[in-house]
């Protein structure tokens, strides 16, 4: 079985050979890469590391015969850290921030307590100010990156992703704001993905993402922000499992992520502020009208820019884009989890109940599962489905007469301790 610190551990190694993998390094060979690789330090789980050269490479030559998994299968016990700011707490602070940029670090701590983000006594205030240090999230910060224009050298070299606000929609009789997502090619400001919804959150961003892979290839990087449905433990093993550099923006740095951004303002400037939305009752009649006008302004017009149009642009090195099959993407979109079976062969995930084999009771089981369809979950042994579990019936399971006296040791078929009712 898979568990969380050998998934960290495999993301981690995935981050430093992630540039090979898709070519990205800048260096004239991966040698040198492997070199420069090997003179830097990693911090992980709070300590700081330093690989060989030849570690290093290992890592790329194992991912390039068996894939991600092959991270997986050593890890270091002493790398099990606890850490006094979850992930939950880390976002409430940066979007503190964000809602308020002129809080000082003392607001922001006793806002996480009054919250219930923290306990007083467990974190002190020096943890939450450092954090906010280290991590250049100070009021009125100046400055000082040296930021230059630039273009990835071919399509599908880099996606940006990221979300904004839609328009209004009134769904029976109630007014919702909706949510765009949306993904552009770096390159060639080709619209890769894109769909509406009532919320914010990685399940909807991720479904997203696996229709673009589908209809548009492989790419190399995916560029987001650190907002919670794209800073996410799953995000990050679909990624290194595809192949994907997953890059995250520093906190208030819109700036990096400028060409979504711009398009999101042609879309806000050119249809948002320019429709009825009182006209449209569903998602689906919003996300037609945005095609239709996307269609006729920006995917086959001139870019200011580029001076070509996003669709030809994009075309242009159709023989470059690398298309995967679709059973190992939709395979690569499960979500991973561990659940411990117990006495009645069931787990639970979201309130429901799911009957598994008698031979995992009492044992910790790995499961993937389509986050929009519970019906059915998968087993997984060593990176492989060895079977598929499903809701419990329970009206079945009380026609179904149990044997006395059984000596569990001896049962080798996981069917042998029911008999059902003639």
């Amino acid at each position: 079985m898979i568990n969380n610190d050998f998934n960290d551990l495999a993301l981690f190694k995935f981050h430093i050979i992630a540039p090979v993998i898709n070519n990205t390094h800048g260096f004239s060979s991966n040698e040198e890469y492997f070199r420069h690789a090997s003179n830097k330090s990693y911090s992980f789980n709070n300590k700081d590391l330093k690989f060989s050269k030849s570690c290093i490479k290992s890592w790329y030559l194992s991912y390039k015969k068996n894939g991600f998994q092959s991270l997986q299968k050593k890890t270091r016990k002493d790398f099990r850290m606890p850490r006094k700011l979850n992930n939950d707490t880390i976002r409430r602070i940066i979007s503190l921030r964000e809602e308020f940029p002129s809080i000082t670090g003392c607001s922001i701590y006793k806002k996480l307590i009054d919250e219930k983000y923290i306990n007083k006594l467990d974190v002190s205030l020096d943890t939450v100010l450092r954090f906010i240090k280290l991590n250049n999230l100070k009021a009125s910060q100046v400055s000082n990156i040296d930021r230059r224009m630039f273009e990835m050298e071919n399509v599908n070299d880099c996606w940006q992703s990221d979300t904004s606000f839609g328009p209004y929609v009134t769904i029976e009789n109630k007014k919702y704001r909706t949510k765009l997502i949306m993904f552009i090619d770096d390159k060639s400001r080709l619209i890769m993905g894109f769909d509406f919804f009532l919320n914010d959150n990685a399940i909807n961003m991720q479904s997203v993402f696996k229709k673009a892979i589908k209809t548009y290839g492989k790419p190399k990087r995916l560029f987001v922000d650190n907002g919670g449905p794209y800073d996410n433990k799953q995000l990050s093993l679909i990624c290194a499992t595809l192949g994907i550099e997953l890059i995250h923006a520093k906190p208030y740095s819109p700036e990096s992520k400028a060409k979504i951004e711009r398009s999101f303002r042609t879309i806000k400037d050119g249809w948002m502020r320019c429709t009825d939305w009182n006209a449209f009752t569903s998602l689906e009649q919003i996300k037609t009208s945005l095609q239709t006008f996307l269609y006729n302004n920006y995917t086959n017009k001139v870019h200011s820019s580029t001076k070509e149009t996003p669709n030809a642009r994009w075309h242009n090195e159709y023989n470059k884009v690398v298309f995967l099959d679709e059973k190992f993407v939709d395979e690569s979109f499960l979500h991973r989890i561990e659940r411990k079976v117990r006495n009645d062969r069931t787990i639970k995930l979201d309130n429901f109940f799911y009957e598994v084999p008698f031979k995992y009771v009492h044992q910790t089981i790995c499961l993937r599962y389509d986050p929009l369809n519970l019906d059915t979950l998968y087993i997984y042994e060593d990176n492989k489905c060895v079977c598929e579990i499903h809701k419990v019936d329970k009206v079945s399971n009380s026609k179904i007469k149990r044997k006395s006296n059984i000596d569990y040791s001896k049962v080798i078929n996981d069917e042998r301790d029911v008999i059902e009712d003639v």
